[in-house]
């Protein structure tokens, strides 16, 4: 079954990422992010029970001013309000892909991750996957928790 967005999941997420309360129309969440300082600005969308191929899931999707990217089969989230960042994440057997949107219209996307790489010791990895290790290590607990 997919992930349940609840009332205190949209709020949590608009506050980490410093945006209003998101427009809601049927199964869709809609977040406007700006960065006031640099320019930039992206939307943040939610679609929770979206028929996608043959299954349910819920799809996640940015629009920025370089183009369209979607997450399918949202897993669930983690929030760092330190940081200003929302991480969504899809775990497909081995592998997990994850989205980090962060309150300064930023959009992270690591696909096709290994999710084994999650729990290397980090002085053994390519400094090319480093960052990505990192950040989807942040994930680690929500996957257990999901087993």
């Amino acid at each position: 079954m997919s992930y349940q967005f609840s009332k205190k999941d949209i709020a949590k997420i608009a506050k980490t990422l410093a945006t209003e309360e998101p427009k809601k129309e049927g199964n869709l969440f809609r977040f406007v992010v700006n960065d006031y300082i640099s320019g930039r600005k992206i939307t943040l969308e939610i679609f929770q029970d979206l028929m996608i191929g043959n299954r349910k899931g819920n799809l996640i999707q940015v629009f920025s001013p370089v183009g369209l990217n979607q997450l399918h089969h949202c897993t669930n989230f983690i929030t760092s309000e330190e940081l200003g960042e929302v991480i969504f994440f899809a775990e497909e057997k081995e592998k997990l892909t994850g989205f980090i949107v962060s309150k300064d219209a930023g959009l992270t996307c690591y696909t096709n991750v290994d999710k084994d790489i999650l729990s290397k010791d980090p002085f053994k990895l390519a400094g090319e996957v480093l960052g990505c290790a990192i950040q989807l290590g942040l994930t680690e607990h929500k996957l257990q928790e999901i087993k």
